[in-house]
């Protein structure tokens, strides 16, 4: 061979050798690269993680009000300065070599109200080489809503012996209790209808809801239990959005769905203290009350009755009642409504009630002209699971009902506006063959300061 020839050979034989060196280490350089930043995202992705468990942290701390129990080992202690707690937790052992670190601060941790609580997390996740991930959040956080569901069980289930409907609307878009409260509306596709949630956690059967025929236009929260509906009547059970087929019965979208489910923990209710100048005093039964509300100054606003009050709407026995301003009455026995008994709430009027002792609410009802739920709310405190909260009237129900205990048992076709929640059982059952239920998103804004839910994470933002 040539010596021209061989030359040529090995010049290129040299720049083979050069391009594929020049190959390899671009492919080296790529997968080097690509190993930072997978590892940088690992890292990201690591460092969110902390920030959101962070988060957790504090938020426990703050419900549990146990500023002494945090960190892996639950035995870090939170310090104070005024009305901030902060806590500094280290993880020594992240893998790969990586530690971090996590500081929190609740500030403004004792209020009561309206500025809640606010919470700040700094994350830190430090590798072996020195290089450091951050994230930083804070958290907004408010009070749970009582009645952030329309018909809810906390222990128990709901159920429809028959059909009925329920959906919703907003008695206060602006967000101020100070203008006069929307009346119901619907409109077919207005997402605003479409937004009751029905909550229930177990019947003792394996589901928490039971539809029957029951219409809900919006969500069912079961926690994962199945749903039971009948398909045999016309129309069969149905949950649907707005935009749901008219021959899907129960929309997968719209389950395990809810504003705030209730826990396994039941709120208790604390009764307004009787005593100060806005008291009227110990009275009993209903004719002492109506006479003493005919002589007492605006700014009693407070009576509780001893004993048993029973309206049947029979002058100088058992009188009807007029609320025309904010009332709160304390009922030490049972309460009850019946005959031609009623309750008449004016445009100026509120009511909270107190009940002790079993509640009947027949006769001619409790008529809110204020169209606003929150003007008229029941409490029922008993401690018995053995009895029920009754409603035995057709007549309307603009207002809220909470039992702590008791279950709920709506025997007539009424139509509702506002929310039911009770830790026991809520059922239409006998008349209630086709109930109307009307939920007030509002509630879901609206804080009741005789009963304290747990706060939640109302807004997370980065920093």
């Amino acid at each position: 061979m040539a010596a021209d020839a061989r030359g040529s050979i090995s010049l290129m034989t040299l720049c083979l050798i050069s391009a594929l060196g020049v190959a390899v280490g671009s492919y080296f350089a790529l997968l080097t690269q690509a190993q930072r930043l997978g590892t940088r995202q690992f890292q990201n992705d690591r460092v969110r993680e902390l920030a959101e468990v962070a988060l957790e942290e504090a938020l426990w701390a703050l419900n549990q009000n146990n500023w002494t129990g945090s960190g892996p080992t639950g035995g870090t202690a939170w310090t104070t300065s005024g009305s901030d707690r902060s806590v500094t937790l280290d993880y020594s052992a992240l893998g790969m070599g990586a530690t971090g670190q996590i500081v929190m601060t609740v500030h403004n941790y004792a209020s009561t109200g309206p500025v809640w609580p606010t919470i700040d997390v700094a994350a830190v996740v430090t590798l072996p080489d020195g290089r450091v991930a951050q994230r930083k959040l804070q958290a907004t956080t408010a009070p749970a809503p009582l009645f952030g569901n329309a018909i809810a069980s906390v222990n128990k289930a709901v159920s429809f012996s028959a059909g009925g409907t329920v959906d919703s609307w907003n008695s206060d878009p602006d967000n101020n209790p100070a203008t006069a409260a929307v009346a119901y509306s619907f409109t077919a596709g207005n997402t605003t209808n479409y937004a009751a949630v029905v909550a229930g956690r177990d019947n003792g059967a394996g589901y928490g809801v039971m539809l029957t025929q029951a219409n809900v236009k919006g969500y069912l929260a079961t926690f994962g239990q199945p749903v039971s509906y009948s398909t045999s009547g016309s129309p069969p059970g149905r949950v649907q959005g707005p935009t749901t087929s008219p021959l899907l019965n129960i929309d997968p979208a719209r389950l395990s769905r809810s504003a705030f489910v209730p826990g396994a923990e039941v709120f208790t209710v604390t009764t307004p203290p009787t005593g100060g100048a806005n008291y009227g005093g110990l009275l009993t039964g209903i004719l002492g009350l109506v006479n003493t509300l005919v002589l007492a100054p605006l700014g009693i606003d407070l009576f509780k009755v001893n004993g048993d009050m029973t309206i049947t709407g029979i002058p100088l026995l058992s009188p009807n009642l007029t609320v025309d301003r904010p009332l709160s009455i304390i009922v030490t026995g049972d309460f009850a409504i019946s005959g031609i008994g009623k309750i008449t709430i004016t445009s100026t009027g509120a009511l909270q009630l107190f009940v002790a002792g079993d509640v009947t609410i027949g006769g001619l009802g409790i008529d809110n002209q204020t169209n606003d739920p929150t003007k008229c709310v029941i409490f029922a405190t008993d401690a018995s699971t053995s009895d029920s909260l009754q409603y035995t009237t057709s007549s309307d129900f603009c207002g809220l009902i909470y039992c702590e205990n008791k279950p709920i048992d709506i025997r007539q076709n009424a139509t509702f506006y506002g929310a039911l929640l009770s830790a026991q059982q809520v059922g239409f059952t006998a008349g209630a063959t086709a109930p109307v239920f009307h939920y007030d998103t509002a509630l879901r804004t609206k804080r009741f300061t005789q009963v304290t839910t747990p706060y939640v994470l109302s807004r997370i933002t980065p920093l």
